[in-house]
């Protein structure tokens, strides 16, 4: 399925969540709104034939996560998306980081550590009740950390807490404990047969794997 494959069999296809899932499960992965100068990358706005799709699928995204349909991620050059259930070990071997081996080697501030360690240690817990029990400066940099972990496969959302205004909001747990599976997956493969992988998916798809791509979008070294 190339670039003109995908999108000519998809655009303005998607209208519901099992049509965001069926798509989603074709073509691996996307972002939600079209990744700047890749438009050869799958993405819901092509999909809805809407170019800020965000906003009318607010709630599929935190739905289709939460009851384990689709991974929902902020991988792909830090946008929100999605990966398949079945694409998600590659992505996961590709690009998750052990906790332990991020704040070893001093990869990451203490604030984002001190996060890690609440959610390691009473996850699943609601972001109003891990932004309680913290520091102020580790909860001041919450946002930011909280997206950083996610990214790297440490951390995913497994609950909203409401859908009215004043009780949205997530509820965190450790991505390993959440989805186990997909990490045992993925250390089978490792970071090179995860990142073979997911190439081979991408080629698939008609995206030009240049260095500036792989190094901002898909964060590799």
């Amino acid at each position: 399925m190339s670039t003109s494959e995908w999108a000519a069999a998809w655009r303005g296809r998607v209208r519901n969540e099992d049509d965001l899932v069926r798509f989603v499960q074709a073509v691996g992965c996307c972002t939600i709104g079209e990744l700047p100068r890749y438009p050869q990358f799958p993405s819901v706005a092509v999909a809805m034939e809407i170019p800020e799709p965000i906003g009318h699928i607010w709630f599929w995204k935190d739905d289709l996560h939460v009851q384990r349909r689709l991974y929902y991620t902020r991988l792909f050059g830090g946008r929100p998306g999605f990966i398949s259930l079945d694409l998600l070990p590659a992505c996961v071997a590709a690009n998750g980081v052990a906790a332990d081996e991020l704040f070893l080697l001093g990869q990451a501030p203490a604030e984002t550590q001190e996060i890690y360690t609440r959610i390691d240690e009473d996850g699943p817990i609601s972001t109003r009740k891990l932004k309680q029990s913290l520091s102020a400066s580790a909860c001041k940099a919450s946002t930011t950390a909280l997206i950083d972990l996610e990214r790297r496969f440490i951390i995913t959302k497994t609950a909203i807490t409401g859908r009215e205004r004043g009780t949205y909001g997530y509820v965190w747990d450790l991505a390993e404990r959440w989805v186990p599976d997909a990490f045992t997956a993925a250390d089978r493969l490792r970071r090179a047969g995860g990142r073979e992988a997911l190439t081979r998916r991408l080629q698939v798809l008609g995206v030009p794997l240049d260095a500036r791509f792989l190094t901002r979008v898909m964060r590799w070294e």
